[in-house]
């Protein structure tokens, strides 16, 4: 099977204006909005509530163009503390390359419910392939196979390792573009034993206090915080919900973007993955950017180009 998911040749650069104007109408179960420009066609934007095991998930689904044109899907995370509303910008320019997109606020984000769990993969990635069951429904959307749908994943930090932990886990996901995220939560947070104690502390209040995760993510940090350093439960916690934990099992083009000014997932991170996929016989193309999670330039503009077209004409 060709793994690559051709670039849509359709009209109209990727750029919004700044003058937009939208028409909201009601259809059937969800919100639809047609987002007009001068750039190109409407995009069409459907709001909706998907239930999962143990969450409700709130999403948002965009397109545009002709309507009986099949196209490729792209799935949108969004970073730690944030929300679908995030990416938004993103998923209307993607849509309107000619793209099916789906965005949504992971467990405990947002309005989506659930407790966050770090990517648990009986939560949050999993909830990731039930977005893309639900994306094998949608006449619109090239498949593969029945229940197989031509789609990647990308999305940063956060939402960069669900599109890693999704590939590892779901062999529906055809290609991914993790950007300025992790390989190793564990090595990321007690990097040679030492416990970042700002950044953990920073993951805890972004996501809204200990009360809204997971209560062995919460005692973790608790005990690690009171000990001053990790011990060989903690690591091996975070380790297991981490993209290292299934690294032989990721097996499909990548496109990695990782920052110079990271003290939080350092370019050694990025490395680890290229390694590691590359290693299993995918194609993966690597950018280093002048920003990242201290700061700095993130170049959105050029990562979202290559994100449409890289590695090896391979896009998401």
């Amino acid at each position: 099977m060709d793994l690559r998911l051709p670039r849509p040749r359709l009209p109209g650069p990727r750029r919004l204006i700044a003058a937009v104007a939208a028409v909201v109408v009601l259809a059937g179960a969800g919100t639809w909005t047609a987002v007009a420009s001068d750039d190109g066609p409407a995009v069409h934007r459907s709001d909706r509530v998907l239930r999962t095991g143990g969450a409700k998930i709130d999403t948002s689904y965009f397109t545009a163009g002709d309507a009986d044109t099949k196209r490729p899907a792209v799935l949108i995370g969004h970073g730690f503390g944030g929300s679908k509303a995030d990416v938004r910008t993103q998923a209307e320019e993607l849509a309107r390359e000619g793209y099916a997109v789906l965005t949504w606020s992971a467990r405990g984000f947002g309005k989506s419910t659930g407790k966050i769990g770090l990517n648990d993969p009986k939560g949050e990635v999993a909830d990731v392939s039930k977005l893309i069951d639900w994306l094998a429904k949608r006449p619109e959307v090239r498949l593969d196979k029945a229940g197989d749908p031509r789609v990647g994943v990308t999305g940063a930090s956060y939402g960069g390792a669900v599109s890693l932990l999704a590939a590892g886990h779901d062999r529906r996901v055809d290609a991914i573009a993790p950007q300025i995220t992790y390989w190793n939560l564990a090595d990321a947070l007690f990097p040679d034993g030492v416990f970042k104690k700002l950044w953990t502390g920073s993951f805890i209040n972004t996501g809204g206090g200990c009360e809204k995760f997971e209560k062995q993510l919460c005692a973790m940090y608790n005990r690690v915080a009171v000990a001053g350093k990790p011990d060989a439960k903690a690591r091996d916690l975070l380790a297991a919900r981490s993209p290292a934990a299934l690294g032989d099992r990721i097996k499909v083009p990548t496109y990695l973007v990782q920052g110079q000014t990271d003290s939080l997932f350092p370019l050694g991170q990025g490395d680890a993955i290229a390694r590691a996929v590359r290693a299993n016989g995918a194609p993966v193309a690597v950018d280093w950017i002048a920003g990242g999670h201290d700061g700095g330039e993130r170049e959105a503009e050029r990562g979202a180009s290559r994100s449409a077209s890289a590695p090896g004409s391979t896009a998401i």
